[in-house]
């Protein structure tokens, strides 16, 4: 059948790019026996090369690679994939001597990669175009839905690890992500493992996830040392989490264990009962644990990646040999990198004859690509000479040269048959006819050619026993689905999760951050093309640093215990608002308290020797493209018609800060309570933009409408001083004490943005504000050498203007 080319393909495509000594041969004699078994493949150098980073991998072995395929009885059996051992070193790529063979190697396979990235993409947006009515049960669905029904995976011990002794010599630094178990196996509705049937209509899944941990070495033994076989058994060696092995790494992520359940109705789009997929997955606590030595470490490596990414065009002008007494060397290193990478290069552009010789290099690999897209299959040397070609070339060259060439086969009436060869020849038109896309024909003629590729590699008993197993007609049309039904729903449980900071691994911490009972739901309505996801957080606790006998508490949850603390509800296309875009945000009050000595522990934490200027990441990540365009009247119609409308919720209830006189909270501290009130963020007639004439009597109009309004409320915000064994927490309510400094104060601020990019004539964001009266009035007195407040009564209505100055509104006139 075709399977098994198709299996070795996908095998070839996946693996082959990623190892080294991989027979292709040996591996389909494999798959067609129904046993595939791959053992201590060499994983490549350059296998990280599509990550863009400065890093080497200097030894890595896949251990046992395993597939069972049950071709004789492909609907009612398992199909089985194991790996077993995965094992890779990284290192900064400084630390690997330069090879121009190799380099140049590598640097011809991530361009092929990046242009097949390209055309993949190309085909993927002209796919999109094609819009279609009616969506289709084709037969990849049936058939994936097939194979998952009895597929069972296991991938058992992972470690990737990075050693570097370059950014620091001194004190060198090793991390690793290491892996138990993580399995996925069919069960029945009572999570038992077994086998389904035939005859089973859903399916159950269960995922589980195994001491996931991740660990962080100072001053660490460095593993590149050794031979290649040594590095592999080291690595093998560190995947164990016995309690001696845990005391060596110093872990930032504690070992994580969580467990998926997976219930799958093929048939639930038909039915409209219940999900197509229901997944549910758990997680029991996942702690994460800083020192400040991995804090300082982390740092240098930052920095360290930036060097290395700015020394990277310079690298093979670098000298193997020491700087000392071989300065002459390292000044022509320097030398040679600035002309070559910056002087010669850009003069060389300028001269005729480069340029001459450049346009002579595009127009024969367009002809030569021409020819390829005519012919479909052409000649070795002809091969070749595309190969040769595209190595001078860049991708931007490439890219624009190939999309030249096929405009103009399209313009001179011929057919190219460059694509339709490769999808035969990777797998037959059976599955080109699903991938591929073909434009300008009706559903019947595709379903027509469908039969027919289907007829020319399988027999009529074969597709018919292939079309009942998998429950897959050629005539078969799933119509709209409602807009109201729900088909994939995704819950996550978040039991618990720690956050610690501390100074060294077995001193008191500095900081620890605790959230408790985090739950997250998302669910997909196809229909109507909306995505809800529910986010709710029961707790949060934060503890600073032990002192005085106790660990003081910073923030602690003091609201309605039956509500969440925090709820986040965000929805695309909601089904119960006109708006494009929905966001609900609720939190109940928190208890915030000053510690004088974490805070400044915290600040020392994070306190460097020295700065910190990571300029190639920084303008990598902050690097935009700005374009300046004249907005006119017609196109500010269009972004007012065409923009996406925001229904905004948010409440937050009144949270407090406590800060007490000494620096430490007792319950005998003086204290000066700070109330920030209650928030509400609310967006305003949003619905109303949402239809724009396109006759407005001015531009003036057009450019008012141009902004998204939001109103800002700030109610009760207050000040307080309490002093020992006053009852501030009865005062704070109350609104009026002679504990207030500030009463309670309400602001109101609307917020307009503007939905333009950039217009002179058009700011940015407009802020209007108003509170009201602000209920602040004084009474001064000196007691003993200090000034003291004394607040009065709220002045609802300021006392008439014969009343004494000093009992008159601070901010009325």
């Amino acid at each position: 059948m075709v399977f098994e080319s198709l299996v070795s393909d996908l095998l070839n495509r996946f693996i082959g790019d990623y190892v080294e000594n991989l027979d292709k041969s040996q591996l389909k004699i494999g798959i067609w026996g129904g046993n595939v078994v791959l053992e201590n493949l060499r994983v490549k150098e350059n296998a990280l090369s599509e990550l863009d980073v400065p890093f080497k991998v200097k030894a890595g072995q896949v251990g046992k690679l395993t597939l069972k395929i049950p071709w004789k009885n492909l609907y009612s059996e398992a199909v089985v994939a194991t790996l077993d051992g995965l094992y890779l070193l990284v290192v900064p790529g400084a630390t690997i001597k330069y090879d121009a063979a190799k380099e140049e190697k590598y640097m011809h396979e991530a361009k092929q990669k990046e242009l097949q990235r390209i055309e993949d993409t190309l085909q993927m947006a002209a796919r999109r175009d094609k819009t279609q009515d009616e969506k289709k049960d084709t037969f990849a669905e049936k058939m994936a839905t097939q194979v998952i029904k009895n597929l069972q995976v296991k991938i058992t011990s992972i470690h990737v690890r990075y050693e570097d002794d370059v950014s620091d010599p001194q004190r060198p630094l090793s991390m690793g992500v290491t892996l138990g178990e993580l399995s996925l196996q069919t069960t029945d509705e009572n999570w038992k493992a077994c086998i389904l049937n035939e005859a089973a209509k859903i399916i159950y899944k269960l995922g589980r996830l195994e001491c996931l941990c991740a660990y962080w070495n100072v001053h660490s033994s460095m593993f590149y040392r050794g031979s290649w076989d040594e590095i592999v058994n080291k690595l093998k060696a560190g995947i164990s989490t016995k309690d001696q092995e845990l005391k060596e790494n110093q872990y930032i992520f504690k070992p994580i264990f969580a467990s998926a359940k997976i219930c799958i109705n093929p048939n639930a789009e038909t039915e409209l009962n219940s999900p197509k997929a229901n997944l549910h997955l758990e997680v029991q606590n996942i702690a994460f644990e800083m020192t400040k030595p991995q804090y300082l470490t982390m740092i240098d490596l930052l920095e360290s990646i930036d060097c290395m990414v700015k020394n990277g065009p310079y690298r093979k002008y670098r000298p193997d040999v020491p700087v000392h007494r071989n300065a002459r060397h390292w000044w022509m290193y320097a030398i040679n990198g600035i002309l070559e990478v910056h002087i010669r290069r850009f003069k060389q552009m300028w001269s005729w004859s480069h340029i001459r010789k450049h346009r002579q290099t595009l127009k024969a690999y367009k002809l030569a690509y021409k020819a390829k897209l005519t012919q479909g299959k052409i000649k070795d040397d002809a091969e070749k000479q595309i190969q040769d070609l595209e190595k001078v070339l860049d991708v931007f060259n490439i890219t624009l040269v190939r999309q030249q060439a096929q405009m103009e086969v399209i313009r001179s009436g011929q057919k190219p048959v460059a694509k339709k060869a490769a999808a035969q020849k990777q797998g037959g038109g059976f599955f080109s006819s699903f991938f591929g896309k073909k434009e300008g024909k009706k559903k019947e003629q595709e379903d027509a050619k469908e039969s027919d590729s289907i007829d020319e590699l399988m027999t009529a008993e074969e597709k018919a026993k292939l079309y009942t197993a998998i429950g897959y007609s050629g005539s078969s049309h799933n119509l709209a689905l409602p807009k109201q039904y729900v088909a994939v729903i995704v819950t996550f449980k978040l039991f618990r999760t720690s956050i610690t900071v501390r100074e060294e691994p077995d001193v008191p911490e500095i900081l620890k951050v605790q959230m408790i009972d985090l739950s997250t739901t998302i669910s997909q309505r196809p229909g109507a093309q909306a995505i809800k996801v529910e986010a709710k957080l029961e707790h949060w606790y934060v503890t600073g640093l032990k002192q005085q006998g106790a660990v003081p508490s910073l923030i602690a949850s003091v609201g309605d215990s039956t509500s969440s603390l925090l709820s986040i509800l965000f929805e695309l296309n909601p089904e119960e608002s006109s708006a494009d875009q929905l966001l609900r945000v609720q939190s109940q009050p928190v208890e915030i308290i000053y510690d004088a000595l974490t805070v400044n522990s915290m600040a020392e934490f994070f306190k460097t020797e020295k700065g910190v200027d990571l300029e190639v990441l920084t303008s990598a990540t902050l690097m935009k493209l700005e374009e300046i365009k004249e907005k006119t009247a017609t196109g500010l119609s269009h972004i007012i018609e065409t923009r996406k409308i925001l229904d905004l919720r948010i409440d937050l209830k009144p949270s407090y800060l406590l800060l007490p006189k000494t620096g430490f909270y007792d319950k005998k501290s003086d204290l000066m309570i700070l109330d920030f009130g209650s928030l509400q963020l609310n967006s305003v007639d949003q619905a109303s933009h949402q239809q724009v004439s396109a006759s407005f009597s001015s531009l003036e109009e057009i450019m008012d409408r141009a902004y998204e309004r939001y109103s800002l409320e700030l109610r009760s915000v207050q000040v307080l001083y309490s002093k020992s064994g006053d009852e501030w927490e009865r005062a704070r309510l109350q609104g009026s004490s002679t504990q207030h400094i500030l009463q309670p104060l309400d602001f109101k601020v609307q917020l307009a943005k503007c939905m333009v990019d950039k217009d002179a004539r058009m700011p940015r964001f407009k802020v209007s504000a108003s509170f009201r009266c602000c209920m602040l009035r004084y009474r001064t007195r000196r007691s003993k050498g200090f000034l003291t407040w004394s607040p009065v009564s709220p002045c609802h209505r300021c006392p008439p203007p014969q009343a004494p100055p000093q009992e008159r509104c601070l901010l009325c006139p």
